[in-house]
Order: structure tokens, then sequence, then C-alpha cells
């Protein structure tokens, strides 16, 4: 295990829960490593998200994914599209991402569709649907690898569709949605299969239908 990886584990994910989160603090703690590190931590802490964020709230893993995730809270995730990490530690830690959704939002979340505000809601279903409209991974052009890095978030989407959870399919129609600038065409054919699979809840499959035809982001 990286020797840094607990330090990191509790930095951003062992803080109390509050409207203007523990980051925003003039003093707030922070947490300075290399893009290689940080891309390293990354993929560690999803592809352990069943264990070693079992011992935090979903309110707390809310808060510290979406402040992992989002370039307005912090610059980490920028380290899985820079060129000072290795591709193969950027692919793999963006392969990872399959594993925090199979592993740690669906055992978690609600069965509950955030686009139509659906409730009760558990706090973790925010940045499971919002995932991929706030981290920078959804905006890849022209940057080092740009295809390599598109193919596996694309087969991040593909594989998170796949889980059979309204939450997590919901987030997986969403990401495409936020790549639909880039790659439009790519986006229809995977919405395209996406429609032709069985999608027993009506209000998803019109979700996506609306992805598919009338552009979501």
């Amino acid at each position: 295990m990286h020797p840094r990886y607990l330090d990191w584990i509790n930095h951003v994910f062992d803080h109390p829960v509050a409207d203007s989160a523990w980051h925003w603090d003039v003093d707030a703690p922070s947490f300075s490593a290399e893009e290689p590190e940080i891309a390293e931590l990354i993929e560690l802490t999803f592809c352990n998200s069943a264990t070693d964020l079992q011992r935090f709230t979903d309110a707390q893993l809310n808060q510290g994914l979406w402040y992992l995730a989002s370039p307005a809270c912090s610059d980490y995730f920028f380290a899985l599209r820079s060129k000072e990490v290795p591709l193969a530690r950027r692919l793999s830690a963006i392969a990872s991402i399959t594993v925090l959704y199979r592993d740690c939002f669906q055992p978690r979340c609600t069965q509950t569709l955030s686009h139509l505000d659906q409730q009760p809601s558990s706090p973790l279903n925010a940045i499971c649907y919002m995932f991929w409209d706030i981290c920078p991974i959804s905006y890849l052009c022209d940057y080092p690898d740009e295809q390599q890095l598109a193919d596996a978030c694309f087969a991040v989407l593909a594989d998170t569709f796949a889980i059979e959870h309204i939450a997590c399919r919901e987030a997986a129609i969403h990401g495409y949605g936020e790549f639909s600038c880039s790659y439009p065409e790519r986006v229809e054919q995977a919405l395209d299969r996406v429609l032709e699979t069985e999608i027993a809840n009506d209000l998803l499959r019109e979700y996506a239908h609306s992805a598919r035809f009338h552009s979501i982001q």
C-alpha cells in the first residue's frame, strides 16, 4: 500500500459535513503531492472504496468525492489527463471509476433518479449523478493521448450502465451527455446501444431517450 494512502483518505473524507465545506476555509489543510502520486492515490481510493470508505457516512463521502473530483474545489483530478503522469497510470486510474460505481455507489446510493429529484435520496446520490458533470476528464480535446483516454472513459460509462442500479445507470447516461459536445457521433452510437437494452424503469428510459435525441448535459 502507498505509504501516504491513509493520510490521503483522511484528508479527503475525514471531516464534518457542513453547509460550507471544510475545504473553503482559508486555513483548510492541504495535501501536496506530484501528479503521478495523486493519480495513484485516486486509483487506490476507488479500487478500495468498498472497504476503506466504509467508516465514513454517505454525506462525508459525497463531500469528499465532490472535493476530489471538482476543479472548483481542488486540482487533483487534472492528474488523470496530465502528460506528467504515465499513460498506463492515467488509464488504470480512469478504469477504477467503474469500481467506485460498482463497489461504493451501487450498495450505498438509493434507487432514485436525481434528475427528477426523487426522494428519499441518500446524500451520496448527488455525486453519483454529478460525477461526470464536474470532473475535468469529461473534456479531453487536444490533451495528450486524447483517444486512449476517451476510450477509457467510454468503457467506464458502458460498464457503469451495465450495473443493475437506477442511480448508476442514470449517472452513465448523464456522463454520455457531458461528452456529447466533444464526441457527438460516438455518444449517439453509445446511447443507441443503451436504448436497445431492456430498461424496466420508464422514467430512466425517457431520460436516455432525451439524452439521445434532445441532448442533456
